[in-house]
């Protein structure tokens, strides 16, 4: 507490009289506080504290030199009661609006969400990988004027050259911040033709009981990450059996509602 002498008129006198008068400087270090503040903010968007470099992941070796990452995606061409699985596009699409890549067929494309559980209660995404449909194999088709052309079919061979959108996967490259290096893939087809996301499965339904499986097992495949080669591989759900070779490429089934 300060002190202080105030002059006052007493009577018609003046007289000094001292009056304690308490002084609070409740503002005292606040430019510097701001500061100090705003230098934590910058450290942590400048990663002093926390790595958040993202490094790109390469499918692994196998058969001694090949690389490449395969997929086939099937999709449902006859009715729900009794489901036919194709490798192609023509149950969604018509020849010509696949062969001269209309909106409702170029505008469409898979999408491949990576999660850290196969549980949906707990799970979080972390990753998606968008694979177009203007990659990914011909296939001869015939146009509504019998003509014979070439058009795309949902199989894909993705390596370091030719289609490669999709071959990799970006995720930390250090793991201080999150120490994940096992995902687990799910696969989802957009239909831009109606707007509506279709659900993929790592097998086909059952015709005896179509509907009764666990989802932990028929939606997801593993993906592995390798931190020393920065390299990954993808495993069946729940078997552990590699896939995505030549061989034994990563097979995607639609999954077909109850009617």
């Amino acid at each position: 507490m300060d002190a202080n002498k105030i002059r006052v008129l007493f009577n018609n006198q003046e007289k000094d009289i001292v009056i304690p008068l308490e002084q609070v400087w409740d503002f005292g270090g606040a430019q510097e506080a701001i500061e100090q503040y705003e230098t934590t903010i910058v450290d942590k968007i400048l990663n002093k504290d926390d790595d958040f470099e993202v490094t790109r992941f390469d499918h692994a070796i196998y058969d001694l030199t090949k690389t490449s990452l395969n997929y086939e995606f099937y999709l449902n061409n006859s009715i729900a009661t009794s489901p036919t699985w194709v490798n192609s596009y023509s149950p969604k699409f018509t020849t010509n609006q696949m062969y001269y890549y209309q909106r409702k067929f170029s505008k469409s494309f898979w999408k491949l969400d990576f999660y850290d559980s196969p549980t949906t209660r707990t799970q979080k995404i972390y990753v998606t990988t968008i694979l177009p449909v203007s990659q990914g194999y011909l296939t001869p088709a015939v146009l509504a004027n019998s003509t014979t052309v070439q058009i795309r079919k949902p199989k894909y061979t993705l390596d370091y050259i030719g289609d490669k959108e999709g071959f990799f996967i970006y995720w930390l490259k250090k793991r201080n911040f999150l120490n994940i290096d096992t995902f687990y893939m799910t696969a989802k087809f957009f239909n831009a033709n109606n707007g509506q996301f279709i659900k993929m499965m790592n097998q086909k339904q059952k015709a005896s009981n179509p509907h009764d499986f666990p989802p932990d097992d028929y939606f997801y495949y593993k993906v592995k990450l390798d931190y020393p080669t920065q390299t990954f591989e993808v495993f069946n759900h729940p078997n552990g059996n590699r896939v995505g070779t030549v061989s034994s490429p990563i097979k995607w089934y639609e999954y077909v509602n109850p009617s």
